[in-house]
């Protein structure tokens, strides 16, 4: 039996997340080579372990987090310890006043689905973009493959308490045609969809080695671009697919 070629790949800027290590993927290649400062807000950045090797990896890169929770805040202030980076412990809705500046590169990982304001959460992240800025979205599907009565219950008091200011516990699903909307009212425009975490690649990472991880997120990575490259088309049935929905915006109304 012939073998496999023996393949390295780099240390992985994350592993067991295919959307992640896609956008961290395409960040490093955006910084790197450049000598001026970037900026990078993170909205709803909970502990902030996306960004350390990063952080380690470009000392030339500043980064915000904003996290309304905040135990999630001071985690993440020692995850980053060191590094180039600030937090605020504050919702991501209107914190471009409290920021009052704008960031080369605005990031929301598995965020939306748990915000119940999001044309204000969107719109949040329109006004803290530099004008040749990019944000980078992801949205989960994975969570709302089965709905059963117990979920829709949940999905209706969940709806409730975010209506009473208890944001905390919402998740509701994702419909693109209404990002797709709310994007165009804020002024953003879709350059980029992509769908990630096959949910079978994704538990095979599980028991696969530590040492081997960077190579299967390789591997993993490079086979769902080539599945995307094919002319998948977003529906909502790539849910019971696809765990996540990845999005490139940048300033511009569009049809996408």
């Amino acid at each position: 039996m012939g073998t496999v070629p023996e393949r390295r790949a780099v240390e992985a800027l994350t592993v067991g997340n295919t959307a992640k290590l896609y956008c961290l993927n395409w960040i490093d290649r955006f910084v790197t080579g450049r000598t001026g400062v970037v900026t990078i807000l993170d909205l709803g950045c909970g502990e902030a372990l996306n960004f350390q090797k990063l952080l380690e990896r470009h000392p030339h890169v500043q980064y915000v987090g904003v996290e309304p929770d905040r135990d999630a805040c001071l985690k993440a202030q020692r995850h980053l310890d060191g590094l180039p980076a600030t937090f605020v412990n504050a919702p991501a809705s209107g914190v471009e006043q409290r920021l009052q500046r704008k960031f080369d590169i605005v990031v929301s990982f598995s965020v939306l689905e748990h915000v119940y304001g999001r044309r204000e959460y969107l719109r949040a992240a329109a006004r803290c973009l530099e004008a040749e800025g990019h944000v980078l979205m992801n949205y989960d599907l994975g969570h709302f493959v089965t709905a059963t009565m117990l979920n829709r219950f949940r999905s209706v008091v969940r709806a409730a308490l975010a209506r009473l200011g208890m944001e905390q516990y919402y998740l509701a699903v994702v419909d693109g045609q209404e990002v797709s909307r709310i994007l165009h009212q804020v002024g953003l425009r879709c350059i980029d969809q992509k769908f990630f975490n096959v949910y079978a690649l994704k538990e095979i990472m599980k028991i696969v080695p530590e040492s081997d991880r960077p190579d299967y997120m390789d591997r993993w990575l490079s086979f769902e671009l080539e599945v995307n490259d094919r002319g998948i088309e977003s529906t909502t049935a790539l849910g019971r697919l696809f765990g996540t929905c990845n999005l490139i915006l940048v300033h511009g109304r569009g049809d996408s």
